[in-house]
């Protein structure tokens, strides 16, 4: 018995001749390449705008990067140079320093005091009559102070006396 409730539809393309198959099969062909070349050219022409931009963005940050690292190769060269003349002119001023010291400490030798004291200032050494001695009381001396015998000054120093003792006053 025949089933007539299945879902197959009939294959049509069965029944055509060979001729239709043929141009149906060239057709698709075509079609197919035509497909293929639509996105063979759609895929070059992205590929190479983007590409193109892409090569240029590196070139460029290629050139960036090569620039900043010649600049700072500059600005150590030059704090390298500025650095190296600042130690020079620090040699220098201590150099100076060194010999204004030396200058300095032979200005005021006992020497040259007594050359600038005798001619430029009129000073005399002194002579053993020139000198007095004088003779002082080394002795030491006390002095008491008068005690008031006042019996109220009696009795006031006591009563302080021991408050000094139970240490209410200093």
């Amino acid at each position: 018995m025949y089933n007539d409730n299945s879902n197959l539809a009939y294959d049509l393309s069965l029944f055509d001749t060979d001729e239709e198959l043929e141009r149906r099969r060239a057709r698709r062909e075509k079609e197919k390449q035509e497909k293929a070349k639509i996105k063979i050219t759609e895929k070059k022409s992205v590929g190479r705008n983007g590409s193109v931009i892409a090569v240029f963005a590196a070139v460029a940050f290629v050139v960036l990067v090569a620039f900043a690292w010649l600049y700072s190769k500059v600005q150590i060269s030059d704090l390298t140079a500025e650095i190296s003349d600042q130690k020079t002119e620090l040699e220098q001023m201590e150099r100076e320093n060194v010999r204004l010291h030396s200058l300095l400490d032979s200005k005021f030798t006992l020497d040259n005091v007594e050359q600038i004291a005798s001619q430029e200032l009129g000073l005399q050494k002194t002579q053993s009559s020139q000198i007095t001695y004088i003779t002082l009381n080394t002795e030491e001396m006390t002095e008491v102070a008068e005690t008031n015998t006042n019996i109220f000054v009696s009795i006031k120093n006591w009563f302080n006396s021991i408050l000094e003792f139970l240490g209410f006053k200093s």
